[in-house]
């Protein structure tokens, strides 16, 4: 641990970030809401297998995320806390495989320091964290799996090949097929670099094999229960999802190359500077020698490639990219010239000021969401110790550089999770519904909604509610492996006549609260409001009881 103080200073600090506030407001919709609500069925239901969303199976991921997150659950309670508490985890774990990763390419443990501080610094990172999906878990089994890589390459033990293919068969129990995309392409590029010390043998083969047992179990369960299944995971689940637009997440061409360098600020803003800087005098001798930096960028740029031409695109998919940018940018940095580390110095110094000076301003400007006051004395004091590290530190440049990117990152994430806390109104939070039901003793009566898939409020409330389809995509719910019809108790189709009359006959016989979210009852189905005699409107909530 001596030897490897710095990094453990930096475990610290950053466990503190990211716990500190993690479940100081409610879930939000839709990712963060649906994968909690899944996970709350699935541990209040101990089935581990069938992931149900609503009460009705959601087979749409594998569900290792779920079962990670039910964990949450068993641990501390089902709450918002339980259900991010190993997403932050991950992200741990994640800071150090970039640092052990990188010591396989450098000797110098500050460089390592440097990646594993650089990776938390991203904002796609501070998003994952406080964004419950299978984006983060996934990313931590391709980092791990390419790091198991290196070490079989480097060294020729089969346990690293063993750990890589398992690697891998948790991250398709993760998110399927994509785990593939980063680690392959690695594979290929770095295996010009570092020649195999092993022929193919026995130990291969069964590391294969103990993949394809990991990463088929799940879906070989569900393909002997009902052959259906194999066509719905090919087809709808990989192939619609890459080349059509089945889930309606289409954006342009450039979505991802456009929105990359934003999420990776200011290091990825800063990236071209740098490779000019370090690898461009030195080009000829860096391609001859198959250098690790260019194996690492192109390593991104191939796969980034792929998900921009997919037809579905969410920010978080290219999450598992950063890990490899963040040990490249600190190996360029390295080898950064003396004369160029001053501007870097001085650019990340305007960054890290225009961040403290805008959320310090930010409390006192008419906004629609509330920030805190205590933002403002607190960007004072960084704006002081930015200024102070720049111009009156001994510190190395390289050292304040990275340090600074550091401290505006953790006041960028609590300041972001105090702007969730203080303004929950603002945004898709079901918590103040929730509260007031609980405070008018409404909460253990039926709860509708009214053609929204509103899994916060499930989770909010810990029960299961009901929902009115009437047209909402999101509502339209695949029933094809549903055994039973039980899943009807909770879900009412009230565009059809016979379910319209099933739905006034429970009106008829139990207590209910009719909840909507940002719309209201269109003339022909106002006889759902005649049942309720008093109203309540919460920011965007209206609620009929």
């Amino acid at each position: 641990m001596r030897e490897h103080r710095n990094i453990f200073i930096l475990l610290l600090l950053s466990t503190f970030a990211l716990l500190v506030t993690v479940g100081s407001y409610g879930v939000i919709e839709t990712s963060d809401a649906r994968y909690a609500e899944i996970a709350r069925e699935m541990f209040v239901s101990q089935d581990w297998l069938h992931p149900n969303l609503l009460d009705v199976h959601h087979y749409h991921k594998p569900p290792i995320t779920y079962q990670i997150t039910a964990l949450g659950y068993k641990l501390f309670g089902i709450n918002t806390f339980g259900a991010r508490f190993f997403l932050q985890i991950s992200i741990l774990l994640q800071i150090v495989l970039v640092y052990l990763l990188t010591l396989q390419f450098t000797q110098t443990k500050q460089t390592a320091l440097w990646s594993a501080t650089i990776y938390f610094t991203f904002p796609l990172v501070l998003i994952a964290s406080r964004n419950l999906t299978t984006d983060s878990f996934l990313t931590l089994f391709v980092l791990l799996s390419i790091y198991a890589w290196v070490r079989y390459r480097k060294e020729g033990r089969f346990g690293w090949m063993y750990l890589f293919t398992i690697a891998l068969g948790l991250g398709f129990l993760t998110k399927g097929p994509v785990v593939f995309l980063a680690p392959f392409i690695f594979a290929l590029l770095y295996n010009r670099s570092e020649v195999s010390k092993r022929a193919w043998n026995l130990h291969h083969f069964l590391a294969w094999t103990l993949f394809f047992l990991i990463a088929s179990s799940w879906f070989i369960y569900l393909a002997l229960d009902n052959p259906a299944f194999l066509d719905y995971f090919i087809g709808k689940q990989t192939i619609d999802r890459f080349s059509n637009n089945v889930f309606h997440r289409s954006e342009p061409f450039w979505y991802f190359i456009a929105l990359a360098p934003l999420l990776g600020m200011p290091w990825l803003l800063a990236l071209p500077w740098m490779v000019k800087k370090s690898i461009m005098p030195n080009i000829k001798t860096i391609l001859t020698t198959k250098d690790i930096k260019v194996t690492l960028l192109l390593s991104v740029l191939i796969p980034l490639l792929f998900f921009s031409a997919s037809t579905s695109k969410r920010v978080l998919y290219i999450l598992p990219l950063y890990p490899l940018l963040a040990v490249s940018i600190a190996l360029l940095l390295e080898k950064l010239p003396k004369q160029n580390i001053k501007n870097l110095l001085k650019g990340m110094t305007l960054y890290a000021l225009f961040i403290f000076v805008s959320l310090g301003l930010a409390p006192w400007i008419d906004m629609k969401i509330d920030f805190p006051t205590y933002l403002t004395p607190l960007s004072l004091i960084l704006i002081a110790m930015t200024l102070w590290l720049t111009f009156k530190s001994t510190m190395e440049d390289k050292d304040k550089t990275v340090l600074i990117t550091f401290m505006t990152a953790v006041y960028f994430l609590l300041s972001a999770t105090a702007l969730f806390s203080y303004s929950i109104k603002s945004f898709k939070i079901a918590t103040p519904v929730v509260n007031w039901l609980k405070k008018e003793n409404l909460d253990k009566k039926e709860i509708l909604v009214y053609n929204k898939r509103l899994p916060s409020l499930a989770f909010e409330l810990n029960k299961s509610i009901i929902s009115l389809y009437a047209g909402n995509r999101s509502l339209n719910r695949e029933v094809q492996f549903e055994k039973e019809s039980t899943y009807k108790r909770f879900l009412y189709n009230i565009q059809e006549s016979k379910e319209i009359e099933r739905l006034k006959r429970t009106l008829n016989h139990k207590d209910s609260v009719l909840i909507l979210y940002k719309q209201s009852i269109p003339k022909e189905q106002r006889w759902l409001i005649n049942h309720y005699t008093h109203t309540k409107e919460i920011s965007k909530w209206k609620i009929y009881y």
